[in-house]
């Protein structure tokens, strides 16, 4: 269908239905900038903004086959893209706490124990840093961004027994890298639960 005749949105959402690709592009250009303006409303940070309204096209693409548009594309987007803004919101406020929760520990930490884990801590890092680029992605998308698998495969566009198998390669390869801790780590837990 040319992409002149797409002017009327029954016909888009039609279009986008039957996988058209320029309907697709003819819906990103019309609302992409205006979501991102509504984004940055909830969110301060503009790449966050632009993360969430192209996850939020994304989603359109997947779903295009069974998408249920009742009133306008528009208010159908806007919905889309405030309910991910609020699951952002929701995973800043969880991680904010736990890194306050976190501070508070580590600033009450012998200077023994803070080097113990500054250097469990630099291990962990290091052998991160040493996964393969698409392992280390699915893995920090499930432990740092508390993404759920099938949320993981969406965004990366692969299937849910790929992002498992990533995943479970990569803590075997921490376990692996981090295997002289757990000695300490076991001694240490067992005499402070005998405290």
């Amino acid at each position: 269908m040319p992409i002149a005749d797409l002017n009327n949105e029954q016909l888009l959402i039609a279009a986008l239905k039957c996988d058209s690709h320029e309907a697709f592009v003819k819906i990103f250009h019309l609302y992409y900038d205006n979501l991102v303006q509504f984004t940055a409303r909830y969110i301060n940070d503009l790449h966050i903004c632009e993360d969430i309204v192209q996850d939020a096209f994304v989603k359109v693409w997947a779903e295009r086959r069974n998408i249920k548009i009742h009133s306008s594309i528009r208010t159908y987007l806007i919905s889309l893209v405030h309910n991910l803004a609020l699951n952002e919101l929701r995973r800043q406020k969880v991680k904010d706490k736990y890194m306050a929760s976190l501070n508070e520990q580590i600033m009450s930490l012998s200077p023994e124990d803070h080097m113990f884990y500054s250097e469990l801590n630099q291990a962990l890092n290091d052998a991160i840093k040493g996964l393969d680029p698409d392992v280390r992605q699915t893995l920090l998308f499930s432990r740092i961004d508390r993404l759920k698998h099938h949320e993981i495969a969406a965004k990366l566009g692969i299937s849910l027994r790929t992002v498992e198998s990533r995943i479970n390669k990569a803590m075997k390869i921490l376990h692996s890298k981090i295997d002289r801790f757990k000695y300490i780590i076991i001694v240490a837990s067992s005499y402070i639960s005998s405290l």
